[in-house]
């Protein structure tokens, strides 16, 4: 035996001394799945091959470094985390840096740990607080590190890192980003999911229809990162509802809302972010497409026969949400989605209807009116996200099953730093809004070759149910998915550049719409380069317009300072989301709703516009012109009105308006309620910057909209 061999064994025994056992003297190891194994220099040696790729020379020496420090060292309790650590800095010592990234260890450390079981994240206000979503958070920090180490090049990760773009949903790199599809999926194949205990059959009764689309939005939650939308709900539901009285349906109108708003057990524990479009009329691509009814069977009639089923229903679902919860509160979940075109217009009842609605918006806020003029089509979900239905979309409508629509990812820019680092030169900001345009699109590349990497692993992979086929092709329909390209704080970009915002002049104005035009154009000739369809979408920004503007103020701080909104002493600052004005100028409201639509035709994976309201409750005739002018005046795609609640949390009764003393028991354990981006959450769980904005933003109760 060689003399080094016998040296070390000898300091094994010494470091082990006083711990009597019936084995041999060795010095042994706690592994991750808290098993005990004796000392083996050779399972690093093993290690350094098979992850960092070294030779068995190389590996040898360095494992035989590692074990005269462990050796040296004394540590009472060796675990394989102690072990990675010193390999990794003897592989940094050798300057062996890109083997250390592969042999490297995901993980957090145990002050975070501990800070994440004990606080709520308020990275998204849908998140609750619980032990469900502190797993949840703990696996997405491991899965960020893992996508800006393995899945994106390192300029990509450096770039969302600095702050020069944002990717959005990192924590859950191993799934797309949203989706949109038909009930007919669920009318026509019943729910067969992979990995189910059980399958079920096409539903034969309204009730199991839509427990089965609640329990497939759940599934479809666990394998998407944004939000689950159906089209066409009350349309699709009609068949089911033939011989059904206004109070059964008025019941199963409220089973669906609250199915939805309860559902605080899937991913993470939260509701499940879910979107229901809805129409008056019967849209045109739905005419005369033959009806699914119970049982997955054709009923032997069009759609177009079902108008009045499909109307009571969506009415019936509006008066749920003219009542609120239990507490009086709005419905934060589903969303419902009313379509307005020509056609809704010349359909009778529009007007009670029209007037419902814009009650329902006056006075709880959940009616979201999406605008589809001429012969747009669109599906719509998430914030503001919609896909617009090209021909193909509109041939698959004769067999809506097939009508799935997903956004892949969501890569934002931040405009504002364009600016700083262009310095008041028009020629350079444009050849930088090039150069990150080009950078997010090879993010958009990476994140697609590795989720076709999963998906190529088909039932044995992770998502098995995106690879389902039960009407002859994947469920994710990559062929016809989007990658989304986000705007974030145009109106900054423009302050700095410009030395004024968007709403001081048609000047500026014109400005910010040729950036937005040179991006839609850049889109298009990317889709062309790279063979798939980038898309402008206004980013919702709940987080991002708060951590790129925070990291301004680092990088960029002189400039920054002179544009960030929000506070600047304590920090609490964000940029204005996506293409939208100054949240906190005192704008007539309908003019807002018609200069910020401008921008809407190019912003083709959906823009909204809020009208806050705060405590003001305008008629609900005044709700319903201001949507007409919009729809007839404007190029704006959708708006929201959203009024503010306090929710008391003794008696837990809600009051309009924001009021430190609850009104009812006076009570000041109170939180209050109102839209964060595109959805309703308790500011509680809102971050800094959304609290900030919130401060801003000038309320209007339509007064002049009548």
């Amino acid at each position: 035996m060689l003399y080094r061999e016998k040296r070390n064994r000898a300091r094994i025994k010494r470091a082990i001394s006083g711990k009597k056992e019936t084995t041999e003297y060795a010095l042994f190891v706690r592994t991750v799945g808290k098993t005990i194994r004796k000392w083996d220099r050779k399972r690093i040696s093993r290690a350094l091959v098979r992850e960092a790729e070294l030779s068995p020379d190389i590996a040898d020496k360095i494992a035989s470094e590692v074990e005269d420090v462990i050796v040296n060292s004394r540590i009472k309790h060796i675990t394989t985390d102690l072990i990675r650590e010193v390999v990794n800095t003897k592989l940094i010592e050798h300057g062996l840096e890109e083997q250390r990234k592969r042999h490297a260890r995901l993980g957090v450390p145990l002050y975070d740990v501990e800070r994440i079981l004990l606080f709520k994240n308020k990275e998204n206000a849908n998140i609750p607080h619980n032990p469900e979503a502190t797993n949840m958070t703990l696996a997405e920090w491991i899965n960020k590190q893992f996508a800006l180490s393995s899945v994106f090049d390192p300029d990509i990760a450096d770039a969302h890192t600095r702050g020069d773009i944002h990717l959005h949903d990192l924590g859950f790199i191993n799934r797309p980003y949203c989706s949109g599809q038909s009930l007919e999926y669920v009318k026509k194949f019943g729910l067969k999911l992979p990995n189910a205990l059980s399958n079920a059959k096409p539903a034969r009764h309204p009730e199991i229809l839509l427990a089965h689309m609640v329990k497939f939005s759940a599934a479809l939650q666990g394998h998407f990162a944004g939000a689950i939308g159906w089209d066409a709900v009350n349309l699709f539901l009609a068949p089911f509802l033939k011989g059904m009285s206004d109070k059964e349906i008025h019941q199963l109108a409220q089973m669906l809302i609250f199915e939805y708003s309860q559902q605080n057990v899937a991913r993470g524990g939260q509701a499940i972010f879910s979107d229901i479009n809805l129409y008056w009329e019967i849209p045109k691509h739905f005419q005369d497409v033959d009806a699914i009814g119970p049982g997955g069977e054709y009923t032997g009639k069009k759609y177009k026969d079902y108008l009045q089923d499909a109307q009571r229903f969506v009415w019936a679902m509006f008066d749920i949400y003219k009542q609120g919860d239990a507490s009086g509160s709005p419905f934060f979940f589903p969303k419902p989605l009313v379509h307005m075109t020509d056609r809704f217009f010349q359909t009778p009842g529009w007007q009670d209807f029209l007037y419902h609605i814009s009650d329902v918006a006056a006075d709880k806020g959940n009616t979201y009116f999406v605008f589809d003029r001429g012969e747009t089509a669109k599906i719509s979900e998430c914030c503001r996200l919609s896909f617009k239905l090209e021909q193909s979309d509109i041939d698959d409508a004769a067999t809506p099953w097939k009508m799935r629509y997903s956004a892949i990812q969501n890569v934002t820019i931040n405009l504002p730093r364009i600016a700083y680092r262009a310095n008041h030169n028009d020629a350079a900001l444009f050849e930088l809004l090039k150069t990150q345009l080009e950078l997010v699109a090879k993010a958009h590349i990476q994140k697609k070759a590795f989720l076709e990497k999963l998906l190529a692993l088909k039932s044995e992979g992770p998502l098995a149910l995106l690879t389902m086929h039960h009407d002859g092709e994947s469920y994710l329909r990559m062929h016809r998915a989007t990658f989304l390209v986000g705007i974030l704080g145009l109106n900054e970009m423009v302050q700095y550049h410009l030395g004024k915002e968007l709403h001081d002049s048609d000047e500026v104005l014109r400005f910010g719409l040729k950036v937005n035009a040179e991006m839609y154009q850049a889109c298009h000739r990317l889709s062309e380069k790279y063979g798939i369809r980038f898309v402008l979408e206004q980013t919702p920004a709940e987080s991002t317009a708060y951590r790129l503007a925070k990291l301004d103020l680092h990088y960029f701080s002189d400039q920054a300072q002179q544009v960030v909104k929000g506070n600047l002493d304590d920090e609490s600052v964000y940029y204005t989301n996506s293409t939208y004005f100054n949240v906190g100028e005192p704008i007539d409201p309908i003019d807002r709703v018609y200069r910020e639509g401008k921008f809407h035709d190019m912003i083709e994976a959906g823009a909204l516009t809020h009208v806050w309201l705060a405590d003001a409750r305008p008629p609900k005739e005044s709700v319903a012109n201001f949507v007409i002018k919009t729809y007839r005046n404007t190029r704006n795609a959708q708006i929201a009105f959203s009024p503010e609640f306090t929710t008391c949390k003794n008696c837990m009764k809600t009051s309009r308006g924001l009021v430190e003393i609850c009104p009812y028991c006076g009570s000041s354990d109170v939180d209050f309620i109102t839209r964060v981006t595109g959805f309703f959450s308790k500011v509680s769980g809102w971050n800094a910057g959304k609290r900030a904005e919130l401060l801003d933003r000038h309320k209007d109760g339509l007064k002049n909209a009548g």
